[in-house]
């Protein structure tokens, strides 16, 4: 039986991605050859893979999908498929794909507005084999925009690998990175800009001098950077093996997200049992534990919140934490998906 050769492609290479590609190492059969196609420079140092193979098309935008489809033809590549999810993206695997042996799909991590700039998926939808979204909200939004692919047309969101991202050693962690014991420390992970919600966190920070926040990812708006916080700690990148011992030392996680898919943070921190506070959007309506407290656009719901949660007793906080990681357990661990998983990227 021949190889099955799958590409996944992606505009750049990040963190988020890096966790999905180290996961699909890990469960696709060693028959399976895998690549990723990277319109950006790869950093090999930060984001090592063992079995993927990673090629750069470092050309002009308007080159990359001719490259891709000569890549394609070259390899033989059965499957495409990107990790990204806009219309752009759509016609680039349009152009590597038609009228060749190399089948193509969508894979949304995002959640794309449904305007006239993404008109091409209508058209794209009659070309696309499958399309998968990481939100039960997208792929319902989908299924209803691309009428034609309804049956094609699947929510499969990245699942979270509870065997790494689990309970530890509060007190001993917080010695070892710098905190004290009694320390109140609130965890921000991901970028700080606005659509992340970095003018909620501003204030969250000037209001709570006598809590300490620790913020991981890339400070992106200005204004954030103008401020000189004395309460506040930032760590540009951390590797992801790191990350569960940053989650266990917080006592709480802020993921302020105006828009999303359905990221990992917020479960990543309940599978550690932290508990999460995030703004109430569609992509968190699937999120029934009560450690994802949800609040509205609203400053002074995140502040009360946040005094709540830090009113709680030691009991009520044990039973939070223990509730939201059974939460991701059964709803989104690696062992949960990982035959639906490869049911929708083998089985095509």
């Amino acid at each position: 039986m021949a190889t099955k050769k799958i590409c996944f492609f992606v505009g750049h290479y990040d963190p988020a991605r890096h966790v999905i590609m180290m996961y699909y190492e890990r469960i696709f059969p060693k028959d399976v050859e895998l690549h990723v196609a990277c319109a950006s420079k790869f950093e090999k140092e930060k984001y090592p893979l063992k079995r993927i193979k990673v090629v750069e098309f470092l050309d002009k935008k308007s080159r990359v999908p001719f490259k891709l489809r000569e890549f394609c033809k070259e390899k033989k590549i059965d499957f495409l498929i990107n990790l990204t999810g806009n219309a752009e993206v759509a016609l680039a695997l349009l152009i590597a794909t038609v009228f060749t042996k190399t089948k193509k799909g969508i894979y949304f991590l995002g959640n794309p507005k449904l305007t006239f700039k993404n008109w091409f998926f209508l058209f794209s939808q009659f070309f696309t084999l499958r399309f998968l979204a990481c939100s039960n909200e997208v792929s319902e939004k989908f299924k209803k925009f691309l009428f034609f692919s309804r049956k094609k047309t699947f929510y499969l969101p990245f699942p979270v690998n509870v065997n790494k991202f689990k309970p530890k050693d509060k007190k001993k962690l917080r010695k070892k990175l710098g905190f004290k014991d009694k320390d109140k420390i609130l965890l921000q992970i991901g970028r700080v800009e606005p659509a992340q919600g970095s003018d909620y966190l501003i204030k969250l920070i000037k209001n709570n001098q006598d809590k300490k926040f620790l913020s991981i990812g890339q400070v992106n708006d200005e204004n954030f950077k103008n401020h000189k916080f004395k309460n506040l700690t930032l760590i540009p990148f951390i590797p992801n093996v790191q990350l569960p011992d940053y989650y266990n030392i917080a006592d709480m996680c802020i993921f302020l997200t105006k828009r999303n898919s359905y990221p990992y943070p917020p479960r990543e921190s309940m599978a550690c049992g932290t508990p999460v506070v995030v703004f109430d959007i569609g992509a968190f309506k699937i999120i029934s534990s009560p450690a994802t407290m949800k609040i509205p656009f609203d400053y002074d719901a995140l502040q009360k919140q946040v005094d709540k949660f830090f009113s709680l007793s030691e009991k009520e906080r044990e039973e939070l934490s223990k509730d939201g990681r059974n939460f991701v357990i059964n709803d989104s661990s690696e062992e949960k998906l990982i035959d639906e998983t490869l049911d929708k990227l083998l089985g095509v």
